[in-house]
């Protein structure tokens, strides 16, 4: 029973402090998040440390791709893996630019 009661107490303080990371918003589309509270400088720097990160992923699936070992199966897994991250690039350079353009 006292399990149960520090679990709950446990839930309980992690969801008020979920409601104060993230209050509710009542609009939608636009004016969904108030520009007040959203710093695009912030927003535009963490993107391109996204963007950071992704390019030095890339660049060690192209290390590994370098080896001469490298059988089809595994030339073709590397292939995908860098599309993804060419698609999660595209995705995040797509958001920088509709960051600058508001």
């Amino acid at each position: 029973m006292l399990e149960q009661t520090q679990k709950s107490s446990r839930l309980s303080s992690n969801l008020q402090k979920l409601h104060m990371d993230f209050p509710s918003v009542s609009s939608m589309g636009r004016d969904m998040t108030n520009d007040d509270e959203t710093n695009p400088i912030k927003v535009r720097t963490g993107l391109f440390a996204l963007v950071t990160a992704r390019l030095e992923d890339a660049n060690e699936i192209a290390v590994k791709g370098q080896a001469a070992h490298l059988g089809d199966l595994d030339v073709s897994g590397l292939v995908i893996e860098l599309r993804s991250l060419l698609d999660e690039i595209t995705v995040q350079l797509d958001a920088i630019e509709l960051m600058t353009n508001r």
